[in-house]
């Protein structure tokens, strides 16, 4: 149970005129967030350029942060300004030239994963898709038998956004590393609401972003880089804030010796600030109870759909599902745009219906609320 829900739902202001059920998409903003904003201009306006010793800290203390949502270790966590970014950067640290050129990605993957992997066909890489049995869950079983001596890297997502299930990890990237593969799994779908351990899972790289669960805002994407793999790992994305002492500017590539060598160029400080207010009050809530509240309601959601007759796009096994419930009828798409106009905020995506996301704040009247205005809509 979340102690003193009424003091957090304060500090999420549009909680006052709405019922956000979009936290899959994009996190509500925390009030301490403008003010955080506040003190970037006022750096900025104040100290002039003198103001990038300041800023790094800052950039390092925040990077931190988001590390113990990974139970990551001090200096495996990088940011940046997307995933798109903080993925090739890690996809160009592998020579794709040779007979180990495989790269295994789930049928369910999110398109940036997919057009990122595609990509790599023209430096020699062999994309293999693994397919869906059922267009909602991805088996371990699938990728473990897929993977062979020609496997080069797998692509996981901890969670689908398309249907909220969550892959199980950890026996993939030991089945990966037996076969002398390497992981990159994306954790977007799922950090801030379901824990996370990276030292179990023992995955090559962990990527994701802010935007979502974390309410950070966008532009606060993040790398997770295994240490142990650390130092050997030379991406050929690079930059000037990739270097050990980028401000010494030598004639070299000199690699930081923490995970920011994959941060290639200026970060974006603006973003960074922005997202700090949400980290701080989901560590200070805490991802175990985070997680706790959210399957109580996604269960209020699913017994609400089926009571309805409509149907589930998402995993009934509380082990099998992320923060998310997606739920499908014939006019879903078009009921999208009415739910949002009457402030209950959801999304709608194709073979999915409507993604409806409760967060830790989210109380069981808002839940029943948006049953009411579906309802309405539908018989309207």
């Amino acid at each position: 149970m979340i102690h003193d829900l009424s003091r957090w739902r304060m500090a999420f202001p549009i909680l006052e005129t709405s019922t956000y059920l979009i936290s899959h998409s994009m996190g509500a903003m925390p009030r301490a967030t403008t003010d955080r904003l506040h003190e970037y201009a006022a750096s900025w306006q104040q100290e002039g350029s003198a103001v990038w010793d300041r800023w790094m800290g800052f950039f390092e203390e925040t990077a931190g942060l988001l590390g113990r949502f990974l139970n990551a270790e001090p200096g495996s966590v990088v940011m940046h300004q997307n995933v798109s970014a903080l993925f090739n950067a890690a996809l160009s640290c592998f020579d794709c030239g040779g007979k180990r050129n495989k790269i295994l990605y789930a049928e369910l993957t999110f398109p940036t994963l997919r057009y990122n992997i595609q990509s790599r066909a023209r430096y020699g890489a062999r994309p293999v898709m693994i397919p869906s049995p059922d267009g909602i869950r991805q088996p371990a079983e699938r990728f473990i038998e897929a993977v062979d001596d020609e496997t080069l890297l797998l692509v996981l997502d901890h969670g689908l956004y398309r249907s909220g299930a969550l892959i199980d990890i950890a026996p993939i990237v030991q089945a990966a590393h037996a076969r002398g593969a390497q992981v990159i799994v994306d954790a977007y779908q799922t950090v801030g609401t379901v824990p996370i351990d990276v030292q179990a899972w023992q995955a090559d790289f962990v990527v994701g972003g802010s935007h979502k669960w974390l309410c950070g805002g966008p532009g606060a994407a993040y790398l997770y880089v295994r240490p142990d793999r650390l130092l050997s790992q030379r991406p050929v994305m690079t930059g000037w804030f990739s270097q050990e002492q980028p401000f010494a500017f030598g004639d070299d590539i000199d690699y930081a010796h923490s995970a920011r060598r994959f941060l290639g160029g200026t970060p974006g400080m603006s973003a960074v600030y922005a997202a700090r207010s949400g980290y701080e009050i989901l560590l200070e809530v805490g991802v175990e109870q985070i997680r706790q509240r959210n399957i109580e309601l996604c269960q209020r959601l699913i017994d609400g759909a089926l009571a309805r007759g409509l149907h589930i796009n998402t995993p009934q096994d509380t082990k099998e599902r992320g923060g998310l419930v997606c739920i499908d009828f014939d006019g879903a798409a078009q009921a999208e745009a009415q739910l949002v106009s009457r402030r209950v905020f959801i999304d709608y995506r194709p073979r999915c219906g409507l993604r409806i996301s409760p967060h830790f704040y989210t109380t069981e009247d808002e839940i029943d609320r948006m049953f009411e205005e579906l309802d309405s809509i539908r018989t309207g």
